[in-house]
């Protein structure tokens, strides 16, 4: 029995060191083709569409496709819903999800409350929460979840810093089904979303 366990044991941490591996090396390709984004001015490989659609005044959004070679590897969906700011990007490997990352912003209200011999004051200081989550998938299924987050006040927020924290593994909480439908979604909103005329952008949840 303990020879049946140990090969068990055996097995799946062989699974999980592979999948390691897969992560690392998509985690490599999205931040190198992320750089190039960054630089698309000079790089005439990158070619980028964007769409706008309104829903109501709680809700509109900005998608933007990234091609290169004629192949799209990246959509950036940024939305505004009720008083929320929302950040997505979706990674593509040889037209497959590969990667989807969100990035959540909390500005917080700090208040400073200071006591002297002649007066009493009191003073506020906003602090900026970031959390990025990467869902890595496979098959169209969740295979893996990494974060990193930080606090800092707002006036001393460096991206750059933030850009260097590590990833933890962490529980997955994404719903595939419900990424699956956004994604989708987006792929569609590629081809159909357009603007005519005068007419206000269509709302992305209306297009079929």
């Amino acid at each position: 029995m303990k020879f049946y366990s140990s090969i068990f044991l055996f097995f799946v941490l062989t699974i999980n060191y592979g999948q390691d591996i897969s992560q690392d090396k998509i985690n490599i390709s999205y931040e190198e083709f992320l750089r190039e984004v960054g630089k698309k001015e000079r790089d005439t490989l990158i070619k980028q569409l964007s769409k706008r659609y309104h829903c109501s005044e709680y809700f509109s959004g900005n998608i933007y496709y990234y091609y290169k070679n004629d192949q799209l590897k990246l959509i950036k969906h940024i939305y505004k819903q009720n008083w929320d700011n929302s950040l997505e990007y979706y990674y593509i490997e040889n037209d497959t999800l590969q990667l989807f990352t969100t990035f959540t912003e909390i500005i917080r209200s700090n208040t400073r409350y200071t006591k002297s011999e002649r007066e009493t004051s009191f003073s506020m200081e906003k602090v900026l929460d970031v959390t990025e989550n990467r869902t890595f998938l496979q098959q169209n299924l969740i295979v893996m979840c990494h974060e990193r987050k930080d606090m800092k006040k707002q006036s001393e927020w460096d991206q750059d810093f933030f850009n260097t924290l590590s990833f933890k593994k962490i529980d997955c909480t994404t719903d595939v089904e419900d990424l699956r439908y956004k994604y989708r979604t987006l792929r569609k909103a590629e081809k159909k979303l357009v603007k005519y005329g005068g007419k206000p952008h269509n709302c992305i949840f209306y297009l079929w």
